[in-house]
């Protein structure tokens, strides 16, 4: 099918950002360019209670729909005119171009928490997916069983706090990667000055918990590859938190950057948890995205930390650069013999910032094959489906989904997907996030580049008031 490209022109500023991930979701077909001579285009009136929309195009007819809506409660206008917009436009572009996404219009990053939120309210959460959002039956079954295994482990209590810190250091950088993370190599002389702003940043925290008698009920070390940056700076920072009796999950990430100094120092640290992160277990795909690492190297790392006892997670994506069905298959296979605890789903998301940035796929359905085959095989080797996220131009309109072993989920991952608990965040870039009893959330933002935030560091810890 050919590549048809077109301006999109919307001009509710307040809408665009959300609704124009709608034609963004098909793509390759269908692609955004500001300077393409196609268009398609959104407009919108509102009389007499009735929000009129027209959607034009240069691909297809136009269409015209109108429904009822109060704008007496602001916020329920704009939440109901918008699922409107999204809808249409959705069934616009999806009956033009005879092309169905798993997702339908649903573009949030959060599909549990909206589940959560339909179920509150008292409607049928699974219905309203499938019928209102267009949401396929099979991944809007795929939500609701997360929801389902998340049970056990979900709470909303605002005397707990789970505690992130961000360490944004890597020992090379992934083409696919969009995070704002540096190479070890760039940063080595600010390691010391980093670690010490950190560790006054975590201070501050502690003073907070035990000042207003809180709980902490999972911390998270990421990044970044935490553990690149040596055992001595990595005890620093983990020193200063190990006194929590709680989950304590380390994201180790890379093999190459895991030896048996640096998961001694996490053991007397007392972190249970981390992630070994191959992303392919097919060394010709390793080199392409610029892992420095080998296959032997994911063995060798993942027997080390089971012997020292720590629960596991493992990440894998789905897509990456010219992988087939068969090379994916053969990662998940590698993975699922090595029988850790966790292993991740990813699905390759291409963002600005990315060295690959302007690469666009051409063969739309690959990925949805890799992942159907990453979930049934998990499922059937005893991995239950537990979190999961989605993001902007992520592949085929796909997904990220953890699987666990029974009792084995990452309550972090849970909790920050969920919105359910307060996160206390230290390091360049973390975010803290505080919680209310009318569902509103408030987030706070540290400064994001490493040399800034050593720079404001006096600035930092004074706001961490934490109202």
């Amino acid at each position: 099918m050919k590549t048809i490209r077109v301006r999109f022109i919307f001009d509710r500023e307040d809408y665009l950002n959300d609704v124009q991930e709608i034609p963004r979701a098909f793509s390759p077909y269908l692609v955004i360019d500001n300077e393409a001579e196609g268009f398609l285009s959104l407009k919108y009136s509102y009389e007499e209670g009735i929000f009129n929309l027209t959607v034009e195009s240069s691909f297809a007819k136009s269409l015209s729909k109108s429904i009822p809506v109060d704008e007496s409660d602001k916020l329920a206008y704009k939440k109901q005119s918008k699922t409107f917009i999204k809808n249409i436009l959705y069934d616009y572009i999806s009956t033009s171009l005879g092309i169905e996404l798993p997702y339908g219009s649903l573009t949030g990053v959060r599909p549990t928490k909206l589940f959560r939120e339909l179920q509150e309210a008292k409607g049928n959460a699974l219905d309203t997916l499938i019928n209102d959002y267009r949401v396929s039956a099979n991944k809007a079954n795929l939500i609701k069983t997360v929801v389902m295994n998340q049970e056990c482990l979900y709470q909303k209590d605002k005397n707990l706090r789970d505690i992130f810190v961000n360490i944004p250091i890597c020992p090379s950088r992934c083409n696919y990667c969009s995070f704002i993370s540096s190479r070890l190599s760039h940063v080595k002389n600010l390691l010391a000055s980093y670690v010490e702003c950190v560790r006054r940043e975590l201070e501050r925290i502690n003073q907070y918990i035990s000042k207003d008698n809180l709980s902490v009920r999972s911390i998270y070390v990421g990044g970044g590859t935490p553990t690149c940056i040596g055992e001595e700076y990595l005890n620093a920072i983990l020193s200063s938190l190990k006194d929590y009796n709680c989950e304590f999950t380390v994201e180790a990430g890379r093999p190459d950057a895991i030896d048996d100094d640096i998961l001694r120092c996490m053991r007397q640290n007392n972190v249970t948890r981390i992630s070994v992160n191959p992303q392919s277990m097919n060394r010709k795909t390793l080199k392409k995205i610029g892992r420095n690492h080998t296959v032997e190297d994911v063995y060798k790392a993942v027997e080390k930390a089971k012997r020292q006892g720590f629960i596991i997670n493992m990440d894998i994506i789905a897509l990456l650069e010219d992988e087939t069905l068969t090379d994916f298959e053969n990662t998940v296979e590698k993975v699922l013999a090595l029988d850790t605890e966790n292993i991740t789903v990813h699905t390759l998301s291409i963002k600005r910032g990315a060295e690959i940035s302007d690469q666009i796929r051409s063969e739309f359905g690959l990925a949805s094959k890799m992942v159907d085959y990453a979930h049934k095989r998990l499922m059937a080797s005893g991995y239950r489906p537990y979190y999961m996220y989605r993001q902007k131009n992520i592949a085929d309109n796909l997904e990220n989904t953890g699987f666990a072993k029974p009792s084995k989920e990452c309550i972090y991952n849970i909790d920050v997907m969920e919105e359910s608990i307060g996160i206390l965040g230290a390091g360049a870039g973390a975010m803290s996030k505080f919680l209310y009893d009318s569902n509103r959330i408030e987030r706070a933002y540290n400064p994001k580049g490493i040399k800034e935030y050593i720079k404001r560091i006096d600035e930092v810890v004074a706001k961490k008031n934490f109202c």
